[in-house]
């Protein structure tokens, strides 16, 4: 009989150890796929922030006022960029360092909620996120605007538990900082207004203390941003997007990422086979009210917005908001199957899939559009005439429809900011990125005076900018000859040559 509880302890001992470390090796897995990208250059967002603290902390402020900026996010970027100094990597840590906070807060925040395998599961989920995973190595706001995100949530979700008083002045200060990283981010805040009204809406007076503490201390943290939040909002225009995408297909997929739909339809339906599923508990109620809340409500904002306001705010990166509650709200779902091997199956099978589609995808270690290769290319094109030869700059800002060109790359001017990281050693025109009557000037302004001169130029531009590239050809037909002369992840390097000189 001894024998036998022996080997029974001993069979179950491995099968313990196994079923401890499965979540946090599925977390670790999903977070591997974090630094892909990590060597990625800079892409256009990337290269405005390290312009913004190029110039060291006085011009910080007044240099994050030419274009909407994070301050918060650029005076930490100030302080990382000193110490670590202005590499590719050295500008992308920063951000990993904070989406890691901001894991480790969603973990508290659904440990707080539910239980310890919630917790794990959220934090998967979290991590898998597209939005997630492109923002821990992006040297942007994202990463830090989430990390306060996850800290609200977690300072919300204590004072919800606890009816502190500190608890709510700490809540009150997590909201506001929110704002500090994202103006956008500030669409989760209806979501704790809206749980508290639901939960708490006959206790207002007995919470009116807690409740001032909370406002007041937002309002005083956020108080310096009201003059940034009211200019930003007079040219809201000039920063408008166009997605390409369907704004309700751009936020279902955020919201409920394929892989995961898939996944977990299929072992609902294994479940059910089992009897396993049981979506009717209300064992949770009103923790459970929380989870979609975060998700859907600030993406209700989002699109709110966009329908009366002539801005598109339903794109993925702005999406990146729902983030936790979409993160929050799968962990809920999954813990609806009452069998913890199928839970186990279905993580480690997202994981396992999602993990291996970025390692074995070329994609994953590329970020957005960037001129590192074609600027190099011009670079040596221009070399051969001692870098007199001029060089038109498409701009890849929508700003530069609405705003006056850069007089030169070292003008006090955001759009030159696409030339600071990866310069071009050449006389530089710059270009608006949409062909307008400005674009036509200064084209044929080139033109004149390339033919004056009996010199060939070259012109560098971005898909958004092809247009000016085919006018620019046709208005110069007679005169120059062109040429494309490279194609870097669809920049193109174009050469006018005239044709005088190519006889």
């Amino acid at each position: 009989m001894a024998t036998a509880t022996a080997v029974a302890t001993g069979v179950e001992k491995p099968v313990s150890i196994l079923d401890k470390l499965t979540y946090p090796v599925a977390l670790v897995a999903s977070l591997s796929i974090w630094f892909l990208a990590i060597k990625a250059p800079l892409w256009l967002d990337e290269t405005l922030a390290y312009w913004q603290v190029s110039g060291g902390f006085a011009k910080v402020w007044s240099r994050s006022a030419l274009m909407p900026s994070s301050i918060g996010y650029l005076y930490t970027l100030w302080a990382a960029k000193s110490i670590l100094g202005s590499s590719e990597i050295a500008l992308k840590i920063p951000s990993t360092c904070a989406m890691l906070g901001a894991v480790y807060f969603l973990f508290r925040a659904a440990r707080e909620l539910f239980d310890l395998e919630f917790a794990f599961l959220s934090c998967i989920f979290f991590c898998l996120e597209y939005n997630v995973v492109f923002a821990a190595t992006d040297a942007r706001p994202y990463a830090f605007a989430l990390l306060a995100s996850n800290l609200a949530i977690f300072a919300f979700v204590r004072w919800m538990t606890r009816l502190q008083l500190h608890e709510a002045i700490l809540f009150g200060a997590a909201a506001a900082g929110i704002l500090y990283f994202h103006y956008l981010f500030g669409s989760i805040l209806p979501a704790f207004a809206i749980y508290y009204l639901a939960v708490r809406h006959r206790s207002i007076k007995t919470d009116a203390r807690q409740l001032a503490a909370v406002l007041a201390t937002f309002t005083v943290v956020a108080l310096p941003l009201i003059f940034r939040i009211v200019s930003l909002y007079q040219s809201k225009v000039t920063h408008a997007v166009q997605e390409l995408r369907h704004p309700v297909l751009t936020a279902l997929n955020t919201l409920a990422p394929m892989q995961t739909l898939i996944g977990f339809i299929a072992i609902v339906f294994l479940a059910a086979l089992v009897r396993k599923v049981n979506f009717t508990g209300r064992d949770y109620f009103p923790a459970i009210l929380l989870c979609p809340l975060l998700a859907l409500v600030p993406a209700g904002v989002l699109f709110g917005v966009s329908a009366v306001a002539p801005v598109h705010l339903v794109i993925p990166r702005y999406l990146t908001v729902v983030a936790p509650g979409s993160a929050l709200t799968w962990a809920l779902l999954t813990s609806r199957i009452e069998s913890r091997l199928l839970r186990q199956i279905f993580c480690v099978g997202l994981v396992g899939f999602t993990v291996f589609e970025c390692f074995s995808s070329p994609l994953s270690r590329q970020h957005e559009l960037n001129f590192k290769q074609a600027h190099a290319f011009v670079n040596a094109n221009v070399a051969q005439d001692e870098g007199r030869i001029p060089v038109l700059i498409s701009s890849a800002f929508i700003e530069s429809d609405f705003e006056p060109m850069p007089a030169d790359r070292s003008s006090e001017n955001a759009l030159a900011s696409q030339v600071s990281y990866y310069p071009v050693n050449a006389p530089l025109i710059f270009l608006p990125m949409d062909l307008n009557d400005e674009a036509m000037r200064i084209g044929k302004q080139t033109v004149m005076d390339a033919l004056q001169h009996h010199q060939r130029f070259l012109a560098v531009a971005a898909p958004t900018s092809y247009q000016t590239i085919d006018w620019l050809t046709a208005y110069s037909r007679g005169a120059f000859t062109t040429e494309l002369l490279g194609e870097f992840n669809e920049i193109v390097v174009v050469e006018f040559r005239p044709i005088a000189e190519s006889n």
